[in-house]
């Protein structure tokens, strides 16, 4: 398997067991969507540095350098941050809608 696809496996995993975690959160256990996206932020540089981790340890050839290891991490980091911080921008919507709606039944 090329380390393309390796990366894509890993990051389209990734958002998509954060986003349902979120959502399960949220709906079952009420808690924000917002609270989940801050708990996701914190969760990058553990899922992002392990996967380096194992790029580094296992996954070089004699002589490469293992700069490919260190792109495929920065972007990781990119579009996590980017879910991570939508995931929290529309928490604080969702929270903002709610009190509006709850103060109108008041």
């Amino acid at each position: 398997m090329d380390g393309d696809a390796i990366v894509w496996i890993v990051l389209l995993l990734s958002i998509v067991i954060c986003d349902y975690l979120a959502s399960y959160l949220y709906k079952h256990k009420k808690i924000p969507i917002w609270a989940s996206a801050i708990g996701m932020a914190l969760l990058i540089p553990v899922i992002v540095g392990s996967f380096m981790y194992l790029g580094i340890n296992y996954g070089l050839e004699p002589g490469d350098t293992g700069e490919g290891v260190a792109f495929a991490g920065g972007f990781m980091v990119l579009i996590l941050a980017f879910n991570a911080i939508i995931m929290f921008v529309i928490g604080v919507i969702l929270n903002i809608y709610t009190f509006v709606k709850n103060k109108r039944k008041i």
